[in-house]
């Protein structure tokens, strides 16, 4: 078995790299860095694990084209990210500042990254580098609480979680045996956020974290076109109120529209 993680060199992937090689699976160690994502080679190998590096730099459209020519990868999962402070000094997110203070340029080069990036890995391994029963796992976040609003990085994950779905719903169509899900894993101590376990009884681990999202691989359910929250939650529509309304708007009158003249 084989597994390509990006932004595994650190934080909740490297913890991922470790539960999944100590379950047997051959892992990828993606990452844009080269010198940081073979120190982390060499330490999991220094556990026993089967480990390789392979160039992950979501930034770089043309360089993801190189994935293509990875093979047999049975599971996915696309960890890699930015804060989305493009012009901040913090490298982390930051839940102060103000939707409104953010640039186009924020929301350009986060979307191109987490969004983009992300969607140019699975469509350049889907043809002919995943096995048949591969899973796609994204790792997200909710994107509309009141208290949790970076608008550049949520943004960003607002449309992959749009893309899960899309592509969750192609691979129903297509009768296909892969499966796209992706999963919140909650309040976790990362470079990213900048929190540290400690600062909220909430706040888990990327250890934790790798055992939870691993949970869900291995519950031997069939997750496509989902969003798992860390509690067991499960969203199969992105905006499942206002589908309840469309349909009860359908039911009640009809497929007819009114336009105003």
């Amino acid at each position: 078995m084989k597994t390509l993680i990006t932004g595994a060199n650190k934080g909740i992937g490297f913890a991922l790299a470790q539960n999944l090689g100590h379950r047997g699976y051959e892992v990828l160690v993606g990452a844009r860095n080269e010198t940081r994502g073979q120190e982390a080679v060499e330490k999991l190998k220094a556990e026993g694990i089967n480990a390789e590096f392979v160039k992950v730099d979501l930034d770089d459209l043309n360089q993801l084209t190189s994935l293509s020519a990875l093979t047999d990868i049975d599971l996915l999962i696309n960890n890699a990210g930015i804060s989305g402070n493009i012009h901040s000094d913090k490298g982390h997110l930051d839940m102060e500042k103000s939707a409104f203070d953010y640039s186009s340029s924020d929301l350009e080069e986060t979307i191109k990254t987490n969004f983009l990036g992300t969607h140019a890995v699975i469509t350049e391994l889907l043809p002919h580098s995943l096995t048949e029963n591969a899973k796609i796992i994204n790792i997200t976040v909710p994107v509309s609480q009141e208290y949790w609003m970076p608008l550049a990085y949520v943004t960003s994950k607002a449309a992959q979680n749009a893309m899960t779905f899309a592509f969750g719903h192609q691979f129903k169509k297509d009768k296909s045996q892969k499966q796209i899900f992706a999963i919140m894993p909650g309040a976790v101590a990362t470079d990213l956020n900048g929190a540290k376990v400690g600062d909220s009884p909430f706040v888990k681990s990327p250890e934790e974290t790798a055992q939870m999202i691993s949970k869900f691989i291995f519950d031997e359910k069939n997750h496509n076109a989902q969003i798992i929250n860390f509690d067991g939650t499960i969203y199969d529509n992105y905006e499942p109120g206002l589908r309840n309304k469309v349909i009860k708007d359908v039911a009640k009158n009809g497929l007819k529209r009114k336009f105003k003249k």
